[in-house]
């Protein structure tokens, strides 16, 4: 005979638990196509920081002053007040690039968990970035970069449309 008596585990009733809701699958789809879109922006910020002074470069052979035919590289003063206004500019657009997509990937992350205010941060944060790889069309960029901020577009579109139908009645039912 047993000097002990058997007893069957403790049971845990978390009725929490089981009834919480799930997470709609478009907010996650939402966030890691932020969070893709901001890790591609800080891809391309890298390639301008790398590669911009051979694209500033570029820029200023391509539109000479006064309207006159274009120089060749090697003509291009890398010591005039045109290049290195460009380069700050270059400089400040990756630099804030950079910024920006980490401050996105927070704010991803933060809306994973259900916030839905940062939802609506998170995706002006993508709009501006994608309006800002548009600019992309017109200035000289190096390959990397335009890769990248292609990328960046199409990823950012996505995040957007999910963001918004994230939230919507559908996603809820």
């Amino acid at each position: 005979m047993a000097m002990y008596e058997r007893q069957t585990p403790a049971q845990f009733d978390d009725r929490r638990a089981a009834n919480a809701p799930e997470r709609p699958a478009n907010l996650t789809r939402a966030v890691y196509a932020a969070i893709a879109a901001a890790t591609l922006n800080v891809i391309s910020a890298i390639g301008l920081i790398v590669s911009g002074a051979e694209a500033i470069k570029e820029q200023i052979a391509a539109n000479s002053n006064g309207g006159s035919a274009p120089v060749s590289l090697d003509e291009v003063d890398i010591h005039s007040d045109r290049f290195e206004s460009l380069q700050m500019i270059y400089s400040g657009l990756a630099y804030s690039t950079i910024f920006w997509s980490l401050v996105l990937v927070l704010l991803a992350w933060l809306a994973l968990r259900g916030g839905g205010a940062v939802r609506i941060f998170a995706t002006i944060i993508v709009i501006v970035s994608v309006l800002f790889k548009l600019v992309g069309l017109f200035i000289t960029l190096p390959t990397l970069t335009l890769v990248a901020d292609a990328l960046v577009a199409v990823l950012g579109l996505a995040a957007t449309i999910l963001f918004f139908g994230a939230g919507g009645k559908a996603a809820r039912t």
